[in-house]
């Protein structure tokens, strides 16, 4: 999944619902994309995601466990190239996702910028023989900024990702970014679009550059739904996509 994506990513939550604290939340959705990826086949993903969130004080943590079903597997949800001996549809569970988010600032002074440090690992869950993930570990460490700009926020991601390396591969660990805008249509409502890059995994492999769109609804006190949609413009990214998240917080 690329930065922005799955899941269309916390920073929108919160700059769609007022800032909480000792909150617990569950999320679930779905994540579809399609590519060729360079290929001449049309590889589609299907991720289905389940999302526990912890918020306390400056910390929120969180934990990912996807099940993935993917056809004519080219690249994992990583953008990576798969390994293993690839069947035409192979799916299970995917790698899990665990993360800690620190609010270095939280505008709790007043103040219109935020600014998270994130550390993530992903363990790996996954089926490298069903080419539904590498088999190895991976580590990220991200700064998230956001700054208000009258109606309107604006919010970048610049992190670097520490591959695992399969057997027999030597990927690269690259500096990604994302930029964005958000405002909201109604007390209720959030709309924004991102951009996202990513430096190449492998040397004869391409950059990741995608752009998406997104709206946040709160669908009451507990309960918000976020939908998204997605275009790629290189062979490391999907040629479409989009998703929904439901979540629903305790």
């Amino acid at each position: 999944m690329s930065p922005t994506r799955a899941l269309v990513p916390g920073l929108l939550l919160f700059l769609a619902l007022p800032a909480q604290s000792d909150v617990f939340t569950l999320s679930t959705g779905l994540d579809y994309s399609q590519g060729s990826y360079g290929t001449p086949a049309t590889s589609e993903t299907w991720y289905v995601p389940v999302i526990a969130k912890y918020e306390t004080g400056p910390m929120i943590y969180k934990l990912t466990v996807p099940y993935l079903r993917i056809t004519n597997p080219a690249v994992g949800p990583d953008g990576v190239p798969v390994s293993g001996d690839c069947g035409s549809v192979e799916e299970g569970m995917g790698d899990t996702v665990a993360s800690a988010d620190y609010a270095l600032l939280d505008g709790s002074d007043g103040g219109s910028l935020l600014v998270d440090l994130i550390g993530k690992v992903k363990v790996p869950t996954a089926d490298e023989d069903k080419c539904l993930g590498t088999g190895k570990t991976d580590f990220s460490a991200q700064v998230d900024l956001t700054r208000g700009f009258g109606s309107f926020s604006g919010f970048a991601t610049l992190g670097w990702r520490k591959f695992g390396d399969p057997s027999g591969s030597d990927f690269r660990d690259p500096i990604y970014t994302s930029i964005g805008l958000v405002t909201r249509l109604a007390p209720n409502t959030s709309v924004g679009a991102a951009y996202d890059w990513r430096q190449k995994v492998t040397s004869d492999g391409d950059e990741i550059q995608e752009f998406s769109l997104f709206l946040t609804q709160r669908l009451g006190p507990e309960w918000k739904v976020q939908l998204y949609a997605l275009a790629g413009f290189s062979d490391a990214s999907p040629e479409s996509g989009g998703g929904v998240l439901l979540s629903h917080s305790f």
